[in-house]
């Protein structure tokens, strides 16, 4: 900037100093003084890195800002200090931050799709005064642009931003929880949206619940392959300090971090490569909770620097994913009505989408989206309507209002479409139906929901006005099939009713549906996929044996599909059970009691497979026996690229030839495994990891 010259520029000068003048008159002469002689500095060119209406601002009495260290020599960006600093300006900077910037930056500042703000290496400056000019001014030719803020509100960003490096130099973290320069918490970089969407394509790393939005639980990984999984190891083992013997959860990995939960109520953080653990998170339960089937929790979303977690309480949580701190916690429903979360939720774009569990107690079920940076709620869709509402007339007087309908397993989505796809689980009261008559929507079907919005695209259902306890909790998988030459993006579904079923995904048309076990209680599926009922559908007090059990033709846990040659993978349960009914339809519903109105007796007979149909027509390639009644837990199960599926069959870890079924490799693990395996690579090896009773085993060639 060239000097101004007074001479030179009369008028101006003039001016220049009647304004200083006026803005200074209700001061003492000693504020005027230096605000005179800073005025004299600017004029002769020598506080080059500030414009005059950006000086005669910070000038102005009440601005809060001194520049007095300019007549030292200093510049305006080493003299600046933000003026709105105190523990409540730093709190609304934070929630500032979080609504205006934490899309890009994160929502501690680490950086998500734009840099992280947390260190002092900032391209544009770190000082106050830069911050507040990349702010209010934006950076030209990027996604930064000027924010319509206040200038308090800037100000108290950039408050924020400096109290989250002191926490930092406090705690010698640079932003991390690091032990070592080998710590890969130093070398994590947040999760995008896109990160999520192209993961198909990523074959290191397992970043989701399914791996993929498309649910197909299939890696491109091909190290270990049919040709040497024979001689698979352990590589590391990790023992869990969990109250119970089964786990379900999955883990998650983003370069060398695993994610996991242990029930009842921890989240942790492990090296992948050698499962040392990083940190810890416990939340603290209330005394008592209403639980049917476990305290089990299947696992974390991520996205940018946040790991969240639904948990027994029906909280969801968000974690710094570097040190395990809570960033927010928000209570989705009341764990004093009967509702809790124990499924993994899914991240979609920037919201966090979340399912609910509790039908036995009689709650009233949904699917919610909350913002991803700060819990607030985008959207909730009630899988069981209002009378007013569409559905609503599938039902009988105020039925609806304990209807059931959990949502309790992860959905899956089409970017493409914008669609989210979420199985709902069973009404209640469960087994006794005669006080809610009707088909009972949504309960035992897929809806499909726009992303954005939450609004139903469509739904379908796969029985209704179930009394069987067969809840459509499965993982929908999404694929393409071609038929006449034209390709079909579907939906494929192996349900708890022993059909398996091939949607349209784009309408919800009915394809193709096909018995995958035994079944006595439909004839078969009329032209829209309904079934046509046999007198084994008919529960009574006494009992009526039917065709699958309570157990399903297949459960919750999450199958596999194979896209390159459209094998669907899954866990066949043939057996039956004796269902009842009370005789009366007045059912009590008591806070942590069962609202459940009768049982099912058995299976009185069993035996259980792994099975490969193919995707488009249902019909069966092999089958594989386990080894184990049906008493026993089943695992989930993954393909992958090396032509293997891998799964288990009770404490025993397997992996099969994908194309024949034969079995290629087995480990005794020692306890129960009940979660799905999942592979990613580390250190340039492929990793499989499953979980056994209390014990995390990672495998490698």
């Amino acid at each position: 900037m060239k000097p101004v010259s007074i001479s030179r520029f009369p008028v101006f000068a003039a001016m220049l100093i009647l304004l200083t003048a006026m803005i200074t008159s209700v001061t003492f002469w000693e504020p005027l003084h230096w605000r005179t002689m800073v005025m004299m500095r600017f004029m002769r060119g020598e506080v080059p890195d500030v414009k005059l209406t950006d000086l005669l601002g910070m000038l102005r009495p009440g601005s809060g800002i001194s520049l007095r260290p300019i007549l030292e020599g200093r510049t305006v960006s080493a003299s600046v200090e933000s003026p709105w600093s105190s523990v409540e300006d730093v709190t609304t900077g934070g929630l500032v931050f979080r609504a205006q910037c934490a899309s890009c930056h994160g929502p501690e500042a680490h950086g998500m799709t734009a840099p992280s703000l947390r260190g002092r290496d900032l391209k544009h400056g770190a000082s106050d005064w830069a911050v507040y000019r990349t702010i209010r001014d934006g950076i030209p030719g990027t996604a930064m642009a000027a924010k319509q803020l206040t200038d308090k509100e800037m100000w108290q960003v950039i408050s924020y931003l400096k109290g989250l490096r002191a926490i930092d130099d406090a705690s010698g973290e640079s932003g991390v929880a690091s032990n070592g320069a080998n710590d890969p918490l130093t070398k994590y970089i947040g999760v995008t949206y896109r990160n999520l969407a192209d993961a198909r394509t990523d074959d290191g790393e397992w970043r989701m619940y399914s791996r993929t939005y498309d649910g197909a639980r299939f890696s491109p990984l091909t190290q270990i392959n049919t040709g040497n999984v024979g001689v698979l190891r352990l590589k590391w083992i990790r023992q869990l300090a969990m109250t119970q013997f089964t786990n379900a959860t999955t883990p998650i990995v983003i370069g060398n971090i695993m994610f996991i939960t242990e029930p009842p109520n921890k989240v942790l953080a492990l090296n992948s490569e050698t499962g040392e653990k990083l940190w810890s998170y416990e939340r603290e339960l209330p005394p008592q909770i209403s639980l049917c089937c476990g305290s089990s929790n299947r696992g974390v979303g991520v996205l940018g620097d946040l790991v969240y977690v639904g948990t027994l309480d029906a909280h969801l949580v968000a974690l710094n994913a570097r040190t395990g701190r809570v960033v927010w916690d928000v209570e989705v429903a009341k764990a004093e009505e009967g509702y809790s979360i124990t499924g993994a939720p899914l991240v979609v774009k920037d919201m966090v989408i979340t399912g609910i569990a509790g039908a036995e107690f009689g709650i009233r079920g949904f699917i919610q989206a909350v913002d991803a940076h700060t819990g607030e709620t985008r959207w909730r869709f009630y899988s069981v309507p209002e009378p007013d509402q569409p559905g609503g007339n599938t039902w009988s007087g105020d039925a609806w209002k304990t209807g059931g309908g959990s949502t309790w397993n992860t959905g899956s989505f089409d970017p493409d479409l914008n669609l989210v796809y979420w199985g709902v689980g069973n009404p209640s009261p469960v087994y006794q139906g005669d006080g809610r008559p009707g088909n009972n929507l949504y309960n035992n079907s897929v809806v499909a929901l726009d992303a954005t919005t939450g609004r139903l695209a469509w739904h379908f259902q796969f029985t209704p006005h179930d009394e069987h306890d067969w809840d459509s909790a499965q993982v929908p998988v999404l694929t393409t099939i071609s038929t006449n030459g034209v390709d079909i993006p579907v939906l494929a579904w192996a349900n708890k009713n022993g059909f398996y079923y091939v949607l349209d995904r784009r309408n919800g048309k009915f394809l193709k549906g096909v018995p995958f076990v035994q079944q006595n209680w439909a004839k078969g599926l009329d032209n829209n996929g309904q079934p046509i009922l046999a007198s084994a559908a008919q529960v009574s007090s006494r009992g009526t044996l039917t065709y699958p059990g309570v157990a399903g033709g297949t459960n919750w846990q999450p199958p596999a599909f194979d896209p390159r040659t459209a094998l669907f993978f899954i866990h066949a349960l043939e057996g039956s059970s004796v269902f009842s009914k009370s005789d009366t339809t007045k059912i009590k519903r008591r806070p942590h009691e069962l609202f459940v109105g009768s049982g099912a007796k058995g299976p009185t007979t069993g035996k259980s497979f792994i099975r490969a149909i193919t995707a488009g027509t249902g019909e069966q390639a092999w089958q594989y026996p386990r080894s184990v009644g049906m008493n026993r837990r089943l695992s989930g199960l993954m393909a992958t690229a090396g032509g293997i599926v891998f799964g288990a069959t009770g404490d025993r870890a397997l992996a099969l030839e994908a194309a024949t079924g034969n079995e290629l490799w087995s480990f005794d693990a020692g306890g129960e495994i009940y979660q799905s395996p999942i592979t990613y690579r580390s250190g340039g090896q492929q990793i499989v990891v499953l979980i056994a009773g209390r014990s995390i085993l990672a495998f490698a060639l």
